[in-house]
């Protein structure tokens, strides 16, 4: 989880390197590097895992892209330096950014003002809809007057009501003396029945008396009935013949004076129509017109605005401030890289310092490549023996060896069997855990300090040396250790 976490807090900057072209194990091999202090490149590929053949492709890589220095001395040491090259290109690629913007922003924004042009040029639909209302200011009107001019033909019609009124009128008039005339008939025929009753009762009553007696009774009957009929008949036929034709009349009289008046009104009402109309659409035309001059003048005005202290005030304010600034810190950046590439506070020509296991182990095996003679190596425990790579060295090599290990464990049982193998090598029991050491050849000694075995925590501080003063002081240390350690 740890390592996961690791990982993810340094994802950007594994970016940034592989950008600048580092392979993952390059990186990784920076990252291990980094707050370590001048490593081999044993000690290298102890770190990051891989073969030392790589590792010295890898260093050469990290040199070249002057991410770690190189400190002379018989076996060569490398330095971690600050990632000045990723930042560096950072700072480069932002640089080119910011000029591409500086370059692009004119066409970017001509580009933008021929879309608020194009947007601008929309603007004629108002124009357009202008030219509807005119079309509306002469067309409404005229197919207003033509519906009136339908509606008075309509009414025209109605008009003719009036001869109707006057032929009921004409009728009121004549329909009581055409009855009367009617009825005068009726009376002829009656005195005309009378007459052939009056013969008919002559033949019948030959005694004068009774005919005289039966001819006034027929006579009054008739007469009587008639008469009564009659003016029954002039009573409530011809009077309620009158008054419901008199209501008739009245009724088409109203209808008819009504549509006088509408057919009168209407001129009236089409000239207040058509002039309201004029009006409202005289008064939407100069609202639009305004609009449409006001949208054109702020887009003219936001033109001015933006070109003039907007853009003008970016290229020259704000881009090319930025670009002074990271020219700036890209100059005074290189400067620091390549003092820090040069400059060399240490020399490991003839003395060199050991603080990590890795890089212990990375010492004892290039000793082990260029031993000669002789080889003594002092280490805490047998674990931290490379019995493989000690079996490669040549037979004439005199190997020693003291370490603390246990009999009773199988895998130092096993190797302890291995080294036994080997005629060319010794081990022995050292008691002590806090000593790692090397004697190549008495030519070069690596003696370090170890701590922490008991916690499970090796700390490791110690220094290598070729001078001869070094030699003959810590080889007497060494031999002595041996003479300390217990034959097996």
């Amino acid at each position: 989880m740890d390592n996961a976490k690791k990982e993810g807090e340094f994802k950007s900057t594994k970016t940034v390197l592989e950008q600048i072209g580092l392979q993952s194990d390059e990186v990784n091999t920076y990252f291990k590097m980094t707050g370590r202090g001048p490593v081999v490149v044993g000690e290298m590929a102890l770190l990051t895992g891989v073969a030392e053949e790589r590792a010295v492709q890898i260093a050469k890589n990290l040199l070249e892209k002057g991410l770690i220095r190189e400190i002379p001395g018989k076996t060569p040491h490398y330095m971690a330096l600050p990632p000045y090259a990723a930042l560096l290109s950072q700072l480069s690629r932002f640089k080119e950014v910011v000029k591409d913007i500086q370059k692009a922003a004119p066409r970017t924004f001509g580009g933008q003002f021929l879309s608020v042009d194009s947007g601008a040029t929309e603007l004629q639909l108002l124009e357009d809809y202008i030219g509807f209302i005119r079309e509306m200011k002469t067309n409404v009107p005229a197919q207003i007057k033509n519906q009136f001019e339908r509606f008075e033909a309509e009414l025209a019609q109605i008009k003719k009501i009036s001869k109707v009124k006057s032929f009921i009128n004409s009728l009121r008039e004549n329909a009581p003396e055409e009855i009367s005339k009617e009825f005068t008939k009726m009376q002829s025929q009656l005195e005309n029945i009378k007459a052939e009753i009056s013969k008919a009762f002559e033949k019948q009553f030959r005694i004068g008396a009774l005919k005289t007696f039966a001819e006034k009774i027929v006579a009054r009957i008739v007469s009587k009935e008639f008469q009564a009929m009659s003016n029954y008949f002039q009573t409530r036929f011809v009077q309620t013949t009158r008054e419901t034709l008199d209501q008739v009349i009245g009724q088409l009289g109203g209808i008819t004076d009504t549509a006088g008046e509408i057919g009168s009104g209407l001129d009236t009402a089409f000239e207040t129509i058509d002039s309201g109309l004029r009006l409202a659409l005289d008064d939407l035309e100069v609202r639009i017109r305004g609009v449409h001059k006001e949208i054109k003048a702020t887009i003219d005005e936001l033109r001015s605005l933006f070109t003039q202290e907007i853009y003008e005030k970016l290229q020259k304010e704000v881009l090319f401030n930025i670009i002074n600034q990271l020219d700036m810190s890209e100059a005074t950046m290189r400067e620091f890289w390549e003092r820090s590439k040069k400059a060399s506070l240490l020399t490991f020509k003839d003395v060199w310092f050991i603080r990590s296991a890795e890089g212990m182990m990375a010492q004892i095996n290039d000793a082990i490549s260029r031993v000669k003679m002789r080889l003594y190596i002092v280490a805490p425990k047998l674990e931290h023996v490379d019995v493989v790579a000690l079996s490669k060295v040549r037979r004439h090599v005199n190997i020693r060896i003291s370490t603390n290990f246990d009999e009773k464990n199988l895998t130092d049982r096993t190797k302890i069997e291995e080294i036994k193998k080997y005629p060319n090598m010794q081990l022995r029991y050292f008691t002590r855990q806090d000593l790692w050491a090397i004697n190549k050849d008495f030519e070069e000694i690596v003696l370090c300090v170890v701590s922490g075995m008991s916690r499970g925590t090796m700390e490791i501080a110690g220094m290598g040396s070729v001078l001869e003063e070094h030699i003959k002081l810590f080889a007497g240390v060494l031999e002595e250790v041996w003479i300390a350690s217990r034959k097996i």
